[in-house]
């Protein structure tokens, strides 16, 4: 109040306006006088002033700690004078700036106080369980005034048996497979049990938020109490022990591949029901059997899932119309041999409505019915050229575990890929380490490193390749790539965007390029010979995440990474590079170092261009939201070297390549 003379009181004494209003802070910390004191007018004149702005506290008036004398200083809270109106901001729940405070001075954003625009709906519906105020303040519920959603639906008590089309049936009641049919979003009347056809289906049920892992032990506890109908012999499964076996307590969530694997340990036989190898946009090439069932007990015999032309033209997905089709006629599927009457128009007020194949049943009907969780196809050129068809893990005729050397035209194509992805300026970080002490060194002096930078290689010679041929881990990660694969074609809050901006974007090692339709990339991960071995053999351990060449204080043996304890992949070998060792002499490629290229799905990614990062907060948007990794470009925006992807994971990369190379200086 210095600043103002006029609100000086009379009698030539001031009084803070916080103290009016029960600050209790001392006077001289907010650079007022006492108020208990007559202090002459003149002795204030003020010949030069600083106005220090406070930041807005998140929490608002529930802020636990608007008393602290520490916390008021560098923030304010409503009621206090300098805690202006904000207006709100534009991207509402999608914008990128929610973890910048200078932007969330300006404005308000969904959840908080002064926020009074519209409310998203709340991915868990009915079964939400957060009661906590900021929440109900940024989502909707049902029964809510401005809910968007429809009201829910009645589940069919015919279910997998149902053959129903009609528009009316559609629109009133859910079926298995639906995107509704959860636990919480469907309603169950008339003693309805829910029912299932595959593990994806009975996964997606007791997933209510629909983010493809298992964050609370009770929804994964409620599935195994499902599972039981699904085994012939044995004892009820034990929740604490699997939660226990499937690390869910170690990475705070249970996702779907580790699931399914784990589903068919213990003698549950259920189809997956996802499409381990993505087909065509027109649908050929896949393997999804109908396997609808006929109330005489008849399977339907469609072999493949072939979209069906809707209204105006447009099929279901990108397929285009089968030739000579008319437009309420009965439609032929050719594997089955028969005509139905199909309707060929779904209410367009139906947002779920699902894609329906030639022979009539929807997509969800149609899964993996010829495999299991570990029999899923491995690549066609892990076989030999005289192979015509590529076996399945679990088959007579499986493949071993072993590590292919790859000579000839594939290691150019490693040469190439590192020649591609190298930076040749602007390429240092302090990972790189310092000349003098190495990477660690700022644990005495932090100004070292920069002071004493490591020479960065001006290139990268390929000395040698192996290729990892491991089942077990192929299968985890074929379901992790289906699942997520499903996962991004729907809608879930957030468009799916395919980032094109990686290095290693259309690259051609030994297959076509990676799957776009799931943000699929191969990456650089550097290790140590040691390391990296043990990574092809067991894949990645989340358990060990902050323990490598993440910065650490003194005498600790971890560090906090800056995205979080995940798996940490570069688009560049030069980033890679810095965390690579070299082989010792009398091993084999010594003097050569080492590197992974794995591949990853990185699904719907959270962009973060940002620094400043609430690690907590985006691994919890990866593990409980609708996001499956992190994309952590400081290249665009903070004009730093390298970009970075993090998954949490491990079923969500394949440690498929070692490449020994040595490093080149100019």
């Amino acid at each position: 109040e210095a600043a103002r003379p006029t609100r000086w009181r009379r009698g030539g004494r001031r009084r803070c306006r916080l103290r009016r209003r029960g600050c209790g802070l001392p006077a001289p910390a907010m650079g007022c006088a006492d108020s208990k004191a007559s202090v002459p007018v003149d002795s204030f004149r003020v010949k030069e002033a600083k106005v220090i702005r406070r930041s807005y506290c998140p929490a608002g008036s529930e802020c636990g700690q608007k008393y602290a004398e520490d916390h008021r200083l560098r923030f304010c809270h409503p009621g206090d004078v300098d805690c202006c109106e904000r207006p709100e901001c534009r991207n509402g729940e999608d914008c990128p700036h929610r973890l910048d405070q200078g932007h969330c001075d300006v404005f308000c954003h969904p959840g908080d106080e002064d926020y009074t625009g519209a409310r998203k709906a709340c991915r868990y519906a009915a079964a939400c369980k957060d009661c906590a105020p900021r929440h109900r303040r940024r989502f909707s519920h049902p029964g809510d005034a401005d809910d968007p959603r429809p009201p829910p639906r009645k589940a069919c008590k015919f279910g997998l048996r149902c053959f129903r089309h009609s528009d009316d049936h559609l629109r009133e009641f859910a079926h298995p497979g639906d995107a509704d049919y959860r636990r919480g979003l469907v309603v169950l009347e008339d003693g309805v049990v829910p029912e299932f056809d595959t593990l994806r289906q009975l996964f997606d049920y007791c997933d209510p938020a629909g983010h493809g892992n298992f964050v609370l032990k009770e929804d994964f506890a409620e599935a195994l109490a499902i599972l039981d109908g699904y085994r012939e012999e044995g004892a009820p499964l034990d929740a604490d022990r699997g939660w226990r076996d499937l690390e869910g307590a170690r990475n705070a969530f249970v996702g779907f591949a580790k699931f399914a694997a784990w589903a068919e340990r213990v003698g549950v036989w259920l189809p997956v029901g996802v499409d381990v190898q993505p087909a065509s946009a027109d649908g050929s090439g896949n393997d999804l059997s109908c396997g609808f069932v006929y109330p005489d007990g008849r399977r339907c015999s469609c072999k493949s899932f072939c979209p069906r032309e809707q209204a105006g033209g447009s099929s279901a997905s990108t397929a285009a119309p089968a030739a000579g089709a008319d437009a309420g006629a009965a439609v032929v599927c050719p594997e089955v041999g028969d005509a139905r009457e199909l309707p060929q128009r779904l209410p367009s007020s139906f947002t779920l409505a699902p894609q329906f194949c030639k022979c009539g049943h929807k997509r969800s009907m149609h899964a993996q019915r010829g495999h299991r969780g570990g029999d899923e196809p491995v690549p066609r050129y892990w076989m030999p050229p005289s192979s015509e068809e590529a076996p399945l893990l679990g088959g007579d005729d499986g493949i071993a575990v072993q590590q292919v050397l790859l000579t000839g035209d594939v290691v150019d194509r490693f040469q190439y890929l590192l020649d591609r992805t190298h930076k040749a300026s602007d390429n240092w970080t302090r990972d790189r380490g310092c000349a003098l002490h190495g990477r660690h060194c700022h644990a005495k002096d932090p100004m070292c490193a920069f002071r004493n930078k490591c020479e960065v290689p001006s290139g990268y010679r390929v000395a040698g390749v192996l290729r990892n041929v491991n089942p077990e881990l192929w299968g985890e990660y074929a379901l992790a790539r289906g699942a997520i694969s499903k996962e991004c074609e729907s809608d879930a809050g957030r468009p799916f965007k395919v980032i094109a901006d990686v290095q290693t974007h259309g690259v051609f090692l030994e297959e076509k390029p990676a799957i776009e339709s799931c943000n699929e990339w191969f990456l650089f991960h550097g290790s140590s010979p040691e390391k990296c071995q043990q990574i092809m053999d067991s894949n990645f351990r989340l358990s060990l995440a902050g323990s490598g060449a993440t910065w650490k204080d003194a005498g600790s043996s971890t560090g906090t990474p800056l995205y979080g304890h995940g798996i940490y992949f570069a688009d560049r070998v030069t980033k890679a590079d810095e965390y690579s060792h070299m082989v010792e002499a009398g091993q084999r490629f010594a003097g050569c170092h080492t590197m992974l290229v794995c591949r990853v799905v990185g699904g719907r990614t959270q962009y973060c261009d940002t620094n400043e990062i609430d690690a907590v907060a985006l691994q919890k948007q990866v593990i409980s939201g609708p996001f499956h990794s992190v994309f952590g470009d400081r290249v665009t925006r903070l004009k730093k070297p390298f970009r970075e992807v993090v998954v949490y994971d491990a079923t969500q990369c394949y440690p498929e390549y070692l490449v020994y190379y040595r490093r080149l200086y100019s």
